[in-house]
Order: structure tokens, then C-alpha cells, then sequence
């Protein structure tokens, strides 16, 4: 099992996402890398904390072009099943942490895609999608919902989840 510090990247105030592209967050943020959420193995890239909430992100690295509509995600034409797999993620993530806590945690999926190209038909309503920079903005953008103590003991809750 690793270490909760080990996993917990912000700790320290540098809440950095390794390979995503988002770079650095603002302070206040804290990230937990690699969450499991599934006994069969399944995890979330990153799950993110701070002052405008907790966030599920799934990050892709993609060549090619990706179409983006209300009801799915294409890459080259082909359908994934990414919307699907985010919501499921934060809906998991959600359960974990409201029941380790012992107090409601709302997570709310992200997905970030980089890719060649774009199109946006009609985003989903209920997964923010976009480029690692277009996430990242989005986030600061976002109102504070969460007291930098409340960070604190999500992200340390999320360190520790085990499915």
C-alpha cells in the first residue's frame, strides 16, 4: 500500500497533475493521484480539491480529432465510452468520500482531452470537457465552495479510499 504522502501530491501546496498538461494549480488546491474506486481495479486519474470543490478528472492524451456532443465523446469517429466511465467515477468517488467522512461530498467528472483536433457540437451538461489549459481555467473560475480546512480533509479522505 503507498503512503498517503506519497499519494497526496498538494500536500505541500504544489498541487501539480503529473502528465495532464494542467500544470500547476493555484494554492489552495490539493490533488490525489491514481484513486481507486472499484474493487476490480478500476481508478481515477486524479481526483481533484479545492476551494470550488472535489472533481473527478480523466485524462486523455489523444492523436487525432475529437468530436464532443451532449450524449457521447468520438475520437477519429469512433465512439468511446468516456462520458459513461466519468460520470461512474464521480458517482463512486462521491459514495467514498460521503460515507468516509460521514457527511455529503459531492464530485463532480472532468474530463481533459489533448488532442489534434475539436469539435464541439453540444458539451454534456453534467462533465466539463476541454483542453488541459481550458480545464484548468474553467477550475479557477469556478465560485469557492469549500474552506481550505474542508480541502484539507477530503483530500486526505481521498489518500486514503480503498473500494
Amino acid at each position: 500500500m503507498r503512503s498517503s504522502i506519497a499519494r497526496l501530491i498538494g500536500a505541500y501546496g504544489h498541487a501539480r497533475i503529473p502528465s495532464s498538461g494542467l500544470g500547476r494549480l493555484p494554492e489552495g488546491w490539493q490533488v490525489v493521484n491514481d484513486v481507486p474506486v472499484e474493487e476490480t481495479g478500476a481508478r481515477i486519474d486524479h481526483v481533484l480539491v479545492g476551494p470550488a470543490g472535489v472533481f473527478a478528472l480523466s485524462v486523455k492524451n489523444l492523436t487525432g480529432t475529437v468530436w464532443i456532443g451532449a450524449s457521447g465523446v468520438r475520437v477519429n469517429g469512433h465512439a468511446t465510452d468516456y462520458l459513461q466511465t466519468s460520470r461512474h467515477d464521480a458517482h463512486r468517488a462521491t459514495r467514498l468520500l460521503s460515507e468516509v467522512l460521514d457527511l455529503p461530498v459531492d464530485v463532480r467528472p472532468v474530463i481533459a482531452i489533448l488532442a489534434d483536433g475539436w469539435t464541439v457540437q453540444e458539451p454534456p451538461t453534467d462533465v466539463f470537457i476541454g483542453p488541459p489549459r481550458g480545464v484548468k481555467d474553467w477550475l479557477c473560475r469556478l465560485s469557492s465552495v469549500l474552506s481550505p480546512r474542508d480541502v484539507a480533509a477530503i483530500a486526505a479522505a481521498a489518500a486514503r479510499l480503498e473500494p
